[in-house]
């Protein structure tokens, strides 16, 4: 007789259990489009991991449920991977409500940042708060993502643009990753913008000699990966900037992200791509030659439909030719102060199915599984199979497609974290 494992936690039953197809691998072509659907299906999960998935007689005869394991009833509810938000500038102070009302009024990013907004107004103010406040700030927010179903995020600094507001931001997230239940992977961007008053090349040479060495031994010291991003384009940092700053940021160990293609085309994303960054993202003006450069990489494209929503652009990302060209595509929130103060990635995922064409199934997918690799974690994160870390999202509805149906309504009932539960309704709550 075989020696069934004894569980710490069993999900079950289970209305239906949707995850990808595939229990490893990134996912392009049609291959994003390819999920498992399990009705009456149950997951158990040991010391943070899944150990088993299936139908729920299948699991029951697989493990032993005990005195000590906590029972989830997903009685009726759709279950998922927890979802994955792979790029966000989520801890800043101050906010940037005037601007919304000044796009409903017809005026540009562009004009915006001329006339004193944009991504400089967000370092103002943030360079006035301490650690502490950024850390209660954020703390906030993450509790909000948390409610919507993001169980792994990505932070970027970003809004300090000098060398002790840079290091006061990614601190902060530092503190974060170790305190709050949402797993977070730290982005250290000091190339963002070009401070006021100051010349961009002495600004690059500072990144390079000064930013980017203490910011390794930061994190370094707490035992921690970081990735390093540029926002390459019109008005920012030039391609040469860009691949100076990401010699410099490879040679310390980090990762490489680039905003690439948001409004211009510099060539970012053949940089990329050569340098083997983890991500591409926005990719609004990419090319179809770099689409195909992509589709031969495993460099994802992190598209962002709330940004493009948020500024009420009339162009999107062409997701659909990524997609059939074999492109590995991922979505994210770029949850931020100015051009897209949207959290919600149910709400991005309704986004994602209107106006980039996903299905509902690419789009879970997009925001599971790929979002995992673009941050270096698809070989953990991202699935509902044995070994894969008990992230687990469940939503108090019937079937996968009324998620982007139910556009703007938070459908989230249960977030389960590592194989704790760290959402839950009331009644579900312990005493």
């Amino acid at each position: 007789m075989q020696n069934k494992a004894a569980v710490d936690m069993l999900v079950s039953p289970i209305g239906e259990l949707v995850t990808s197809a595939s229990d490893s691998g990134l996912l392009k072509g049609s291959e994003l489009a390819e999920v498992r659907r399990i009705k009456d299906a149950a997951i158990a999960v040991k010391d943070g991991k899944i150990i088993a998935v299936g139908t729920a007689f299948e699991v029951a005869g697989q493990v032993e449920v005990t005195a000590t394991t906590r029972i989830v009833d997903a009685t009726g509810l759709l279950v998922t991977p927890g979802l994955v938000d792979p790029h966000t500038h989520l801890v800043f102070d101050g906010n940037r409500a005037n601007e919304f009302l000044m796009r409903c009024q017809g005026k540009s990013y562009a004009e915006i940042a001329e006339a004193g907004g944009g991504i400089v107004a967000s370092m103002r103010a943030t360079r006035g708060a301490t650690q502490e406040r950024l850390v209660a700030l954020g703390r906030k927010r993450l509790a909000k993502m948390l409610d919507c179903g993001t169980t792994t995020c990505e932070i970027k600094t970003g809004y300090g643009l000098d060398l002790d507001s840079e290091l006061t931001m990614l601190a902060a997230i530092v503190e974060l990753s170790s305190t709050q239940a949402l797993e977070i992977v730290p982005t250290f961007m000091p190339a963002h913008a070009v401070p006021p008053q100051m010349d961009r090349g002495d600004y690059v040479r500072s990144i390079v000699k000064d930013m980017l060495p203490a910011a390794s031994r930061m994190v370094t010291d707490k035992g921690l990966f970081a990735f390093a991003d540029v926002f390459c384009d019109r008005g920012y940092f030039t391609l040469e900037d860009t691949e100076t700053i990401f010699a410099a940021a490879q040679s310390l160990g980090f990762g490489l992200k680039v905003h690439a293609d948001e409004f211009v085309n510099l060539g970012a994303t053949t940089l990329a791509v050569r340098c083997g960054a983890a991500s591409c993202d926005h990719l609004l003006n990419v090319s179809d030659e770099e689409i195909k450069l992509l589709a031969q990489s495993n460099t994802v494209a992190v598209l962002l439909p709330g940004t493009s929503f948020f500024l009420n652009l009339s162009e999107h990302a062409r997701a659909r030719r990524m997609i059939e060209e074999g492109v590995a595509v991922s979505l994210g929130s770029d949850f931020n102060p100015g051009s897209c103060h949207i959290f919600s990635l149910p709400l991005i995922w309704g986004l994602a199915c209107l106006h980039l064409k996903f299905t509902a199934a690419e789009a879970l997918n997009a925001l599971t599984v790929n979002a995992a690799y673009a941050l270096g974690k698809g070989e953990k994160i991202g699935r509902l199979s044995p070994g894969y870390q008990a992230d687990i999202t469940i939503y108090d509805v019937s079937c996968l497609e009324e998620i982007p149906y139910n556009l703007g309504a938070n459908p989230v009932s249960f977030v389960i974290k590592r194989g704790i539960v760290v959402r839950a309704p009331e009644e579900h709550l312990p005493a």
